[in-house]
């Protein structure tokens, strides 16, 4: 627990645990896009969510420095109408991977490329979702 501790310290923005399934293609190094077959279309669970990066469980190791183009739908139930739902595509750097039991892996991705209106919208969901701690 402590590092867990040190780990919310260091993060610069908030972060919120979330259950979203997303959407990603390597972008960059060609081998692995290559060894992956040029899948444009590999799915992922989102674990979390900042309006700096995310973490994910991924059935394939990406190894840091990995360059990713990720497409998710944020559904916010706390919105109405149309505001309740933000598609976004955004490019990526994994920043680190841990092997997981049963072939797969926890990969947390740094944002590289993201528009303002999308990382507002990404910092506003975290803050209306977030659970006030004790």
């Amino acid at each position: 627990m402590e590092n867990n501790q040190s780990n919310q310290e260091r993060r610069k923005s908030e972060r919120i645990d979330v259950g979203f399934t997303l959407i990603y293609s390597v972008e960059k190094p060609y081998t692995l896009r290559i060894s992956l077959g040029f899948a444009d279309d590999i799915e992922a669970v989102m674990l979390n969510l900042s309006d700096l990066g995310i973490g994910i469980i991924a059935k394939h190791n990406l190894p840091p420095g990995t360059l990713l183009y990720i497409k998710f739908t944020i559904i916010d139930l706390t919105m109405q109408g149309e505001a309740r739902r933000r598609r976004m595509e955004i490019t990526g750097e994994v920043a680190s991977s841990i092997s997981l039991p049963g072939q797969s892996y926890r990969i947390g991705i740094r944002f590289d490329k993201i528009s303002e209106e999308d990382k507002l919208a990404i910092s506003n969901f975290v803050k209306r979702n977030k659970f006030p701690s004790d």
